[in-house]
């Protein structure tokens, strides 16, 4: 950053203001002088050293002369040019035309250029050919030229499903209700054009199955892209991935990798994430991960892409209206595309071979000692695999062995909390519960009618409420109204706010 001048000079001139009254004496002066040049000061470039008697000298010099703070401005020295002799007229005037053909050339393709024109029987320095550009004005020109191409271009889709940004929300935490924590992600597809996600999912870790199975979600739904952009995560970069893009006719835009800045709109949509979900889990109870995705889309659907974007001066959901692509992928086809193809030896036993982390049983008719089969297995559904025949045909192949999943999804098992009206909205209908999310602002007004005050009456009983419920809490209305009035039956009235919730830790743990 350049430092102002006028505060340069502001500066000197208070170094110097006590030198400057004409009632001082020599020997007052001269100790007075002493003093300011042993003292260490910050000088306006922040550094911190002595000023030199000769440096106070020369200001004093200066200011006599004029009496204005214009005299103590820094001057602007300016260093000759230093033009090499060995660089010759003509081949700078070669060097020159040059540039401005092409002004990203360079040095050496310049210097191996002028040894050509004009026979040379070894390249000229680059350096000094360097120096000698510098000094002329039209070299000044190129440079400017080529700093114009630095800025970086910001580009916008101009319609609908033209480009499709991925990416995923790095880890967070979520607590269920069986005590256990676990890390997530969120990984999204977001359109370009209108800012809407088009497909969100909880996963755990950012794998290429995760990505397919995102990927496939937003196709099967509104169509294919026109291009693909994302960073150059390993799921992106992946062999099976660019090759499904470029068999549906998708174009990845190539990115560089740790650039965030050039993924804007999605960044800006994870901080938004961040602040409406992520930081309001700490006051939902979740069941399992089904919940968890129940309330992403909920929040998403009813938040998201209702709100008014700043740039596009219209909610997400408005501007995207429900688009679907030009673009169309049969389902069977985006299937095949992106199945996992490997060769492998089955067993010799038992004719069982293992495909993405699932044993399989080849039909025996396929099975030749010692023959290598080619296979293709989903990376997303693991109970799905093929063999692939010599005609290049499919064969569905089935599990060696078969598992029963149990299905357990009901309304009524759903916990209550501060994202629960948002899934009720979104669903269109109110779950069966008896009470709505019981909150901060809720055990604010509980604990001041049971203390006949106000609660809180100053920051650090709001804190200390504030860490008490992410502890301990959310509790359903009821519940805690009854643990309160129980702790009060068994403590009496009166007692101060840090005893009543100690109180009610000790009962909820007991009760636990």
């Amino acid at each position: 950053m350049a430092l102002d001048p006028l505060q340069i000079a502001i500066w000197r001139f208070e170094r110097i203001a006590p030198l400057l009254e004409p009632s001082l004496l020599k020997a007052e002066r001269s100790q007075l002088l002493s003093t300011i040049t042993s003292q260490s000061v910050r000088w306006p470039s922040g550094r911190e050293n002595p000023i030199d008697r000769s440096t106070i000298y020369l200001w004093l010099k200066q200011y006599q002369t004029n009496r204005t703070i214009e005299a103590l401005l820094p001057v602007t020295r300016k260093r000759k040019p230093c033009v090499d002799p060995s660089i010759k007229p003509e081949w700078l005037t070669f060097a020159l035309g040059l540039l401005e053909e092409e002004p990203a050339r360079s040095l050496f393709i310049l210097s191996k250029r002028i040894a050509i024109q004009f026979n040379l029987p070894k390249l000229p320095p680059r350096s000094s050919l360097h120096r000698a550009l510098c000094v002329t004005q039209r070299y000044q020109i190129v440079r400017k030229t080529i700093k114009k191409g630095k800025f970086r271009t910001r580009f916008v889709a101009a319609q609908i499903h033209q480009i499709w940004h991925g990416d995923a929300k790095a880890d967070f935490k979520a607590t269920f209700t069986d005590g256990t924590t676990r890390n997530f992600r969120i990984l999204s597809l977001l359109d370009d054009c209108s800012r809407y996600i088009l497909a969100a999912l909880v996963i755990e870790s950012e794998s290429l199955s995760a990505t397919v199975k995102t990927f496939q979600h937003a196709v099967r739904r509104f169509g294919l892209p026109l291009c693909f952009y994302a960073d150059r995560g390993s799921p992106y970069d992946s062999t099976l991935f660019r090759q499904a893009l470029a068999i549906l006719g998708v174009r990845r835009i190539n990115t560089k990798p740790r650039n965030p800045s050039a993924h804007g709109k999605i960044e800006a949509y994870h901080r938004t994430l961040h602040r409406w979900f992520i930081k309001e889990l700490r006051h939902q109870p979740l069941r399992d991960v089904a919940h968890l995705q129940m309330l992403l889309d909920a929040m998403i659907d009813t938040l998201y892409h209702q709100h008014i974007h700043q740039e596009l001066k219209s909610s997400p959901a408005v501007a995207f209206n429900n688009t679907i692509s030009q673009r169309i992928v049969s389902l069977q086809r985006l299937h095949e595309v992106f199945l996992a193809r490997c060769t492998l030896l089955p067993e010799r036993k038992t004719g069982n071979v293992r495909l993405g982390g699932t044993l399989f049983h080849v039909p025996s008719e396929y099975l030749v000692p010692r023959r290598r089969l080619r296979f293709a297995y989903d990376l997303v559904e693991s109970q799905l695999a093929y063999l692939i025949d010599g005609a290049a045909k499919l064969v569905p192949l089935h599990p060696a062995v078969r598992i029963t999943k149990l299905c357990n999804n009901t309304d009524a098992l759903l916990p209550i909390g501060s994202l629960s009206p948002l899934l009720e909205t979104y669903r269109g209908r109110v779950l069966p519960r008896p009470v709505a999310g019981f909150g901060l602002p809720e055990i604010y007004a509980a604990l001041a009618s049971a203390l006949h005050r106000n609660v809180p009456e100053t920051e650090a009983e709001g804190s200390l409420v504030i860490t008490w419920l992410r502890k301990w809490g959310p509790f359903q209305p009821e519940a805690f109204n009854n643990a309160l009035a129980q702790v009060f039956n068994h403590i009496g009235q009166g007692r101060p706010l840090p005893i009543v919730l100690e109180e009610l830790a000790r009962s909820i743990n007991t009760q636990h």
